[in-house]
C-alpha cells in the first residue's frame, strides 16, 4: 500500500505547484519555463555547431571594424563548414572572412579556463576566450612571427613583409626596417612611426617605412611548442609575446586543443544581453514578478464584477 500512495503524493504535490496561485510558485513556474527553453535552445546550438559555449560576446574593440563591441558572435568547430585556414593559408586561396583573409577563431589563452567557462557561462567566468584572427600555424622550434598593421583595422594588408632589426637607440628602441631597405641610424625624440613593446625590449617602426595597404611580419626567438598566431584586426601587433592573461603571463602560440571554435557569423547588438547580465537578469526577474501581480489584480477584478451581476439578475428576476 506504502509503495501505491507515494507515487500518488508525488503527484498530488506536483499539481498543487502547477495549479498553486500563491506569488512565490507562480514565480518559480515562470523561472523553470525560461530555464526550460534556454537549455532547449542550447542543446539545439551545440547540436548544430559542435562546440560549447556555441555562442561567445565580443567584448572588446580589437577586432573592429569587423566585429563591434556586443555583436553576438555564432561559434562552430573548426572543421564544420569547411576547414579552418589561417591569414596566409587564405591569402593563396582568395578565401576571406570577416573582411580580411582567414579564419576568426575562438580560444582560451594559454588554455586557460575555469568551471563557468566550460559550462558556457562566460559572464560569470574570471577568463574569457578571445576572439582574434588566425594569422599562420608555427611548429615548435620555428622562429616566432609576429605581425604588424600600423592601420588596424581600416586596412587589409595586401602582403606582410619581413622586418630586420637594428641596434639599440638612446631612446632604448630597437628600430625596424623592411630587410631590403637600408636601415636608419637613429630615431629623434619627436620621430614619427608606430612604437610597440614586449616583456623584453621596444621596438619602433618609423613613418618612412609604413605604406599603405602593407603589413609587416618580424621573426623572433623559436616556439616552445606548435600553435597558431592570432591577432586582432584592429590590434597593431599580434598576440603571442605581446598580450598578457590574468597573471601577467604572455600569451603563447594557440595549441589546437585551446581552440574553442571558429566565428560563423555575427548578429550586432545582442550580445550586450550577456555583457550586462546580472541587469538583465534582475529587470526580468522583475517584470515577471510584475506581470504575476498585474494578472491577478484583473482577475480579480474580473472576479468581483462578475459575482455583482450575477447578484444584480436574480434581484430583477424576482421584481417581475
Amino acid at each position: 500500500m506504502a509503495e501505491n500512495e507515494e507515487p500518488r503524493g508525488i503527484r498530488a504535490k506536483i499539481q498543487a505547484f502547477r495549479t498553486s496561485e500563491h506569488w512565490a510558485a507562480s514565480l518559480a513556474r515562470d523561472i523553470l519555463w525560461v530555464v526550460a527553453v534556454v537549455g532547449c535552445i542550447a542543446l539545439a546550438l551545440y547540436l548544430i555547431c559542435g562546440t560549447w559555449p556555441a555562442v561567445v560576446t565580443v567584448e572588446s574593440g580589437s577586432m573592429e571594424p569587423h566585429m563591434n563591441i556586443g555583436d553576438l558572435v555564432v561559434v562552430v568547430t573548426p572543421d564544420r563548414f569547411g576547414p579552418l585556414q589561417t591569414w596566409d593559408e587564405a591569402h593563396a586561396t582568395g578565401y576571406q572572412k570577416f573582411g580580411d583573409y582567414g579564419d576568426v577563431i575562438i580560444y582560451r589563452p594559454d588554455g586557460q579556463t575555469d568551471f563557468w567557462a566550460q559550462i558556457g557561462l562566460l559572464p560569470l567566468s574570471s577568463q574569457h576566450p578571445i576572439i582574434h584572427r588566425a594569422m599562420t600555424w608555427v611548429d615548435a622550434g620555428s622562429p616566432e612571427p609576429a605581425y604588424l598593421n600600423p592601420y588596424g583595422g581600416k586596412v587589409t594588408p595586401q602582403e606582410y613583409i619581413p622586418l630586420a632589426t637594428s641596434n639599440a637607440t638612446t631612446f632604448g628602441y630597437y628600430i625596424l626596417y623592411p630587410a631590403n631597405a637600408t636601415p636608419p641610424e637613429n630615431i629623434t625624440e619627436d620621430a614619427k612611426g608606430m612604437g610597440f613593446s614586449t616583456a623584453s625590449a621596444k621596438y619602433f617602426l618609423p613613418e618612412q617605412f609604413i605604406i599603405q595597404n602593407q603589413g609587416y611580419i618580424r621573426y623572433s626567438a623559436p616556439t616552445t611548442h606548435g600553435g597558431y598566431i592570432t591577432k586582432g584586426d584592429n590590434n597593431p601587433v599580434s598576440d603571442e609575446g605581446y598580450l598578457t592573461v590574468n597573471n601577467n603571463q604572455t600569451i603563447e602560440p594557440v595549441e589546437k586543443q585551446w581552440v574553442v571554435g571558429k566565428a560563423l557569423f555575427t548578429v550586432p547588438y545582442v550580445g550586450l544581453l550577456p555583457l550586462h547580465i546580472w541587469w538583465v537578469i534582475i529587470i526580468v526577474i522583475i517584470a515577471m514578478v510584475a506581470w504575476d501581480w498585474y494578472a491577478k489584480k484583473k482577475e480579480a477584478e474580473t472576479g468581483k464584477k462578475g459575482g455583482k451581476g450575477k447578484a444584480g439578475g436574480k434581484g430583477s428576476r424576482k421584481n417581475k
